[in-house]
């Protein structure tokens, strides 16, 4: 019988052999599958911005608050685009948006923009002396300032012409006072001061409104674009607060259903928390609370007014002119600490301030304050 007889040498070098050519296909196989690594990131779509990670865009649709690091790019672009410094610059608001296109809906002549919807954040800061309203995607990687109601400027000589005539009115020197802030309107024959039960000519009055500040006093005033006509607005003038006006002429909270006569919203803390007290029409008042990150608390019903009521409170509007304070905003510093601000709603007007500084309000609006809370 014929029997093998194992060679040493040879089986030494079968074995070497074999461990060679398992290493080399382990290397080519590695070598294949970075390079494969390296392809398939090379073909990553160049929207994608290398400092968001998906975790981070995961997060962003989930949450109810912007990110630090949204708020961080924001104030990094407003102080490189506006020149102010970073370390001044503090959060007012924020609200989760849907913008109508990959332009934020801040579209410049001629641009073109992605139809797309765009999911986001509205963000308003301010260095204490001045606000900006940004736009912004989910993770800020696309951000734009919206447009500045107060960019266009009174004219100097109209200016000089009105204070002139402030002066002799309230009687204060002219060197005392200052235009804080102006925008341009419209005014109707009332010069946009509203009157119960007064009826005004539906002409087109081309003009300004203008917050005037003195040394202890501010008032507010409506104004045809020459300076020659001149109006104040008793309900708004203030004699602590210099008011400023709203950053935009529509609410972030938007308008109240027709159903509803007024509401109060409370928001703006650390804890990110929103209350919102609600009136309807049919005299249920209720109140919900929002929570970041949570699911919404159904309502609580506070109580039933009776119709004589609900009609007692609308007439204590009105008599107390509530329109004439819409898209003015009564806050001091401590609104830009994060303490939280109120905003009422009726008669489809919005007015904000901050419950620190009733004391200094305009007597209207302390008024309104007033009833609302002993409802």
């Amino acid at each position: 019988m014929f029997r093998y007889k194992s060679n040493p040498k040879l089986l030494y070098q079968s074995q070497r052999f074999l461990t060679l050519a398992l290493l080399s296909a382990l290397l080519v196989n590695g070598y294949l599958g970075q390079a494969t690594t390296l392809a398939a990131s090379a073909k990553q779509p160049a929207s994608l911005h290398p400092s968001t990670s998906a975790i981070e865009l995961s997060q962003a649709r989930h949450a109810d608050r912007p990110s630090r690091q949204v708020i961080r790019r924001v104030r990094l672009d407003l102080s490189e685009r506006f020149n102010v410094p970073r370390q001044s610059l503090k959060l007012v608001r924020f609200s989760r948006e849907t913008w109508s296109n990959g332009c934020l809906g801040l579209e410049a002549p001629n641009e073109r923009c992605t139809g797309a919807l765009v999911e986001g954040w509205r963000i308003e800061m301010t260095d204490g002396q001045q606000n900006w309203v940004y736009r912004t995607d989910l993770t800020a990687q696309v951000l734009r300032p919206e447009p500045s109601v107060n960019e266009a400027q009174i004219p100097p000589d109209v200016s000089e012409t009105v204070l002139t005539a402030i002066a002799k009115q309230v009687r204060v020197p002219i060197a005392t006072l200052r235009i804080a802030e102006s925008k341009a309107a419209t005014w109707n024959g009332c010069m946009g001061i509203y009157e119960p039960g007064r009826a005004c000519t539906a002409i087109a009055i081309p003009g300004w409104q203008i917050i005037v500040a003195g040394a202890k006093q501010s008032w507010v005033y409506h104004i045809n674009d020459d300076g020659t006509r001149i109006a104040q607005n008793t309900t708004a003038s203030s004699s602590g607060l210099v008011p400023t006006f709203a950053t935009t002429d529509e609410s972030p909270y938007g308008q109240p259903e027709s159903n509803i006569v007024f509401r109060s919203i409370e928001a703006g803390g650390l804890a990110g928390r929103v209350t919102e007290r609600v009136l309807t029409s049919d005299g249920t008042l209720y109140h919900q609370v929002r929570q970041p990150n949570q699911m919404p608390i159904a309502p609580v019903i506070e109580k039933r007014l009776s119709k004589s009521q609900v009609q007692q409170f609308q007439q204590l509007l009105e008599d107390q002119r509530l329109p004439n304070l819409n898209n003015l905003r009564y806050l001091s510093d401590a609104a830009f600490a994060d303490y939280p601000t109120r905003t009422l709603q009726g008669m489809g007007s919005s007015v904000e301030y901050i419950d620190l500084e009733v004391d200094r309000l305009p007597t209207a609006l302390r008024s309104v304050i007033q009833a609302w809370n002993g409802l």
